[in-house]
């Protein structure tokens, strides 16, 4: 098992991508702490951990909240004794509007929850990866952080924000064999990708809102279970030599992640 007897925490792991890895990193070994702003839906994510045998920690927990962020890191390494891995899948869609429409409580949103969320908890972990002499923190981003897409400001230029703070960390954290890398999972078959589709062409526009459409019904959307290996391997010491990437699955396969 790749992530044998490692402790991993992971953000936003209700549903979509973070419930698939948190099922993925459990089968490989790892104690996993999850968490949520809903506690139902962490509550199903942790059964479902157990059912299988694994071990699991479910915490409700805002990720733009210093004083939360730091309780949950706390009460993983009170329960654990250990931080390896951190996750940061937490992310909302943000206000679906043109960027001169968009509302301050809107944009602080969407930054607090994505951005500074990473933020947070990579700082909460870190002085514990430190003490281990290893680490590796994975920020799940996305594609938009490089297309300008209205009416998705918001949330691209929060995305931009993990991306380069990405690369920041895994240069400042090079010296302690922290890894820390962004993993794209590209378009999945998600709530999010929903929630999108719901807005229809009176906010998308006729061609957009068709092409979102038409991800659906052509079967072009992944399903977050075919990402989780990707996570698996940023986790894993198959990735220790990797650090500062923003990528995908064909572009980490360049470091030998296997597609198949």
């Amino acid at each position: 098992m790749k992530l044998k007897d490692k402790v991993a925490i992971i953000t936003g792991s209700g549903r979509g991508l973070g419930r698939a890895c948190a099922l993925a990193f459990s089968r490989e070994g790892a104690s996993v702490v999850i968490l949520s702003r809903t506690p139902e839906d962490i509550a199903g994510t942790a059964e479902a951990i157990e059912n299988e045998g694994g071990t699991v920690l479910a915490v409700r927990a805002d990720v733009s909240s210093p004083g939360e962020v730091e309780e949950v890191v706390a009460e993983a390494i009170s329960v654990f004794g250990r931080i390896d891995i951190l996750m940061n899948n937490a992310a909302i869609l943000g206000p679906p509007r043109v960027f001169l429409e968009i509302c301050s409580e809107d944009w602080d949103q969407t930054m607090d929850i994505n951005l500074k969320g990473v933020f947070l908890f990579s700082r909460a972990v870190i002085s514990q990866m430190k003490k281990l002499g290893a680490g590796k923190i994975i920020n799940v981003t996305s594609g938009l952080a490089e297309i300008v897409m209205p009416p998705f400001g918001a949330y691209s230029v929060s995305k931009a924000g993990v991306n380069h703070l990405t690369r920041i960390m895994a240069e400042e954290l090079r010296a302690f064999n922290i890894q820390v890398n962004a993993l794209d999972p590209g378009i999945m078959d998600t709530i999010m990708q929903d929630k999108i589709r719901q807005l229809g062409p009176e906010i998308l526009g006729e061609t957009m809102a068709e092409q979102f459409g038409t991800f659906h019904t052509d079967g072009h959307l992944k399903k977050p279970e075919d990402i989780a290996p990707l996570a698996v391997f940023l986790a894993s010491g198959d990735s220790d030599l990797i650090t500062g990437e923003i990528g995908s699955e064909l572009d980490y396969s360049t470091y030998g992640y296997n597609l198949g």
